[in-house]
């Protein structure tokens, strides 16, 4: 025999089943959407990578190629500036000019340095592009009080030599 509290667990028991189904069920479609989640949130993280990657080797290309413009712009420059140095120099030697006056003699020692072919002849290069306050020497090794920075070392400077010479 049965008393009341099992006779009434009893009872209970077909809506307790119906009701554990229905939370069964309920779990299963929250599983269902939670692996549809997931699935959707993988497939977004790789997108979002893809993106920043395409992005990132965008801007690393767009980077290099300023950087390499840049470095051109600058070589261009340095070798304009050399060249109009030669330029004034030439034009210097063309002329029958006073070859002891300190400039004309620096320009003979510079050249001396930039004909020589070697490393000297890149940092007196250097020197020349980019204006040092270094004096330079003649031929003969003389220290002169003249300078790359004397003329600024720009084009403009070089120009405005030719123009008085």
């Amino acid at each position: 025999m049965i008393n009341a509290d099992q006779k009434a667990s009893l009872l209970k028991k077909p809506s307790l089943q119906a009701q554990l189904a229905q939370l069964e069920e309920q779990l299963s479609q929250h599983k269902k959407i939670e692996s549809e989640h997931r699935a959707r949130l993988a497939e977004l993280q790789k997108s979002f990578a893809d993106k920043a990657e395409k992005e990132k080797s965008a801007l690393v290309a767009e980077t290099k190629e300023k950087a390499e413009a840049e470095a051109d712009a600058t070589l261009r420059n340095n070798l304009l500036i050399l060249s109009q140095f030669l330029r004034l120099a030439a034009a210097r030697r063309a002329e029958d000019i006073d070859s002891t006056a300190d400039e004309n003699m620096a320009l003979e020692g510079v050249l001396l340095h930039v004909y020589s072919g070697d490393e000297n002849a890149v940092a007196t290069m250097l020197k020349l592009v980019q204006g040092s306050d270094e004096q330079t020497t003649s031929t003969g090794g003389d220290v002169l009080q003249t300078t790359c920075k004397r003329s600024s070392c720009t084009p403009k400077s070089y120009e405005n030599m030719l123009m008085d010479s």
